[in-house]
């Protein structure tokens, strides 16, 4: 990103500043009418993609160029005349009213400047995946079979595109990203702004350093923590590894291992409530199921996910003797406890929800609720300096998240108009033989290459109009369908070979991206479990009675931590190879329960760990 200088900081500064008061007003007061409001969201931040961001490695650093003024100036030109043209776009029947040329100019060239704003600021393959899509739309009534569908003109393609009222650049989810993500982009910025980033990772440390392997421990527990409030696993990574990479290092892990366990435990963030990034907004919107209820039903879930990696680690620091931090490196509990304040922001953004206010103006009061708290200790006073930091930094990443949400809205549009939706689940179903398992591998396979180097949103959206529709046709429920496509777009951030978090922690820790992404997929192995066990326990999403409930988490519990057992070979002791092969069936056993086999399993990992304890007392 460019370090704007002059006049073109004070631009820059200005724009942040009203971008994030009126989106503030926005949220607490309401908006205008839809187009009007996606609109002014888009005019106020896709121009800033090309200003901020350099096209090459050539372009200048502390100037926008005379190409990216003209490629912010269509931008903004594009989306006002959508505004200023509301009234006439809102009477018009689409697919029926008659296109303008202007309108189809405008519609291809903020088409693809939306491409440009995503390879630029995002990710190329993202912008190369949007441009295949595009490609299709011209081309579909060339393909064969199930990919064939009606020739589009160009004047239909850019109506598609720009003038659509539900998908494309103006569609719901850039209405998610001005009524709801940004809101929540701002929250993030001013929760850490007021300390409370600082106070979580503190509060990990004095959680878990105590016991083996604590700096590790503190990794996993300090990311779950921080990802809640940054919502970008990449993000995750920078603001806790810096801390804990180094400190693992110290206490014995390789540096491989340190970035691989901040790396996981820092995609993890985003499925993780009350916040769970922008995926959660989105399900609720496609679903039609209550944000509220999205976080209540996600909770046991992100729970076993990290009870895997504690898992992990924990073994880990036992089979290679890791000690805890000194009390010199850990926080006393009066420093902690002095500033637990910092969760009541937690508590009224729930508390809000429940009371029955909208997402949105939750975070809004909430908001102002955390800037009072900031003046609580004299180091968290907000000073002009750290407030202009902190409306730059929401300004940004909304800007980031409205290009890919408008790329996203385009690849949504093209999916629906051509009917490929429906044909790519038929086959998935087909493929799968009428067997549920098979079906959730391919999924599984899909969104997990089709997520690489893709941002987790972006993915997510793309895989639900492929994936839940198939998972749907074998009776799944929709929450449980979009939670399964939902959790491996997030993992697909560590899924080689493009696993973008853990190569950002890989430079963190001074490790080989390659080996440390492999790694990180290894550790990250009994979370993947996770949402296979989900669909084929319902009681784990608060389905059922509290009994179920209890059994199902005691069950699927067992079968995450054995796996972790099976991946590091220790369990109570070093297991050998035939124990971790036992071990490995059993821990299957407990994702896919069947009640004989699964009393089988229990009495397997019980009497092997009886057994490796029992060795490893007699070697001492």
């Amino acid at each position: 990103m460019r370090e704007l200088s002059g006049g073109w900081y004070a631009f820059s500064v200005f724009s942040a500043a009203l971008s994030c008061l009126l989106h503030y007003y926005w949220a607490g007061f309401g908006g205008p009418t839809p187009r009007i409001f996606r609109g002014l969201h888009l005019l106020m931040l896709v121009p800033m993609v090309f200003l901020l961001f350099p096209a090459t490695k050539r372009s200048p650093s502390s100037r926008p160029s005379i190409l990216d003024i003209i490629a912010a100036g269509i931008s903004l030109a594009a989306c006002a005349y959508v505004i200023l043209s509301h009234y006439r776009l809102d009477k018009r029947f689409f697919t029926v009213s008659a296109v303008r040329w202007e309108e189809a100019v405008l519609g291809w060239v903020f088409a693809l400047l939306a491409i440009e704003a995503v390879r630029r600021s995002i990710s190329r393959w993202f912008a190369l995946t949007v441009s295949v899509v595009l490609t299709y739309l011209m081309t579909c009534q060339f393909w064969p079979g199930m990919l064939y569908s009606h020739a589009f003109s160009l004047e239909r393609a850019a109506e598609i595109l720009y003038l659509n009222p539900d998908d494309g650049l103006f569609g719901f989810l850039t209405g998610l990203s001005v009524e709801l993500l940004f809101v929540y982009i701002l929250f993030a910025g001013v929760m850490t702004l007021a300390g409370a980033g600082d106070f979580l990772v503190k509060m990990a440390v004095w959680l878990a350093g105590w016991a083996s392997g604590g700096a590790g421990k503190v990794a996993v527990i300090s990311s779950a923590l921080y990802g809640t409030v940054s919502g970008s696993t990449v993000a995750n990574v920078y603001a806790t590894g810096s801390f804990t990479i180094p400190l693992m290092k110290k206490c014995g892990y390789s540096p491989k291992e340190s970035a691989a366990v901040e790396s996981v435990a820092g995609v993890g963030g985003q499925i993780m409530p009350p916040i769970m990034g922008a995926g959660a907004f989105i399900m609720a919107e496609i679903t039609g199921v209550p944000y509220l209820t999205i976080i209540k039903v996600a909770a046991i879930p992100a729970i076993l996910y990290y009870l895997g990696i504690l898992s992990m680690v924990h073994f880990i620091a036992k089979r290679r003797g890791i000690i805890p931090l000194t009390k010199e490196q850990r926080p006393n509990s009066r420093e902690v406890i002095r500033k637990a304040y910092f969760i009541l922001p937690f508590i009224s953004i729930i508390g809000f929800m429940a009371y029955g206010y909208s997402p949105s103006k939750s975070a809004f009061h909430t908001i102002w609720i955390t800037l009072l708290l900031s003046f609580l200790d004299r180091r968290t006073w907000i000073t002009p300096k750290k407030l202009l930091k902190t409306v730059m930094e929401t300004m940004v990443n909304g800007a980031l998240i409205a290009a890919v949400l408008a790329c996203a809205g385009m690849t949504v549009a093209v999916i629906t108009q051509t009917g490929i939706a429906m044909s790519f689940s038929t086959m998935i179903v087909r493929a799968s033989g009428d067997s549920l398992l098979f079906c959730l591998l391919l999924v599984f396979t899909i969104v997990s290459v089709l997520g690489t180097g893709i941002p987790t949103t972006a993915s997510y959206i793309i895989a639900a109009s492929v994936g839940a529709v198939a998972l749907s046709k074998f009776g799944i429920p929709a929450l449980s369908a979009h939670l399964f496509v939902f959790y491996y777009a997030v993992l697909s951030d560590i899924t080689p070979p493009d696993a973008v978090t853990a190569f950002a922690a890989a430079n963190l820790a001074q490790s080989e991206p390659m080996s440390t992404g492999i790694e990180a997929f290894l550790l990250g192995i009994a979370g993947f479990l996770v949402p296979f066990a989900f669909v084929y326990q319902p009681a784990l999403l608060l389905t059922g009675s509290w009994l179920e409930i209890l059994i199902a988490v005691a069950v699927t519990s067992l079968g995450v931590i054995t796996l972790a057992a099976v991946k590091v070979g220790y369990l109570a002791g070093i297991l050998n190879i035939p124990s971790r092969f036992i071990l490995l069936i059993a821990s299957i056993l407990m994702v896919f329960p069947s009640k004989n086999l699964e009393i089988v399993g229990i009495l397997a990992i019980f009497s092997i760990g009886f057994l490796s304890w029992k060795n490893s007392k007699m070697l001492k």
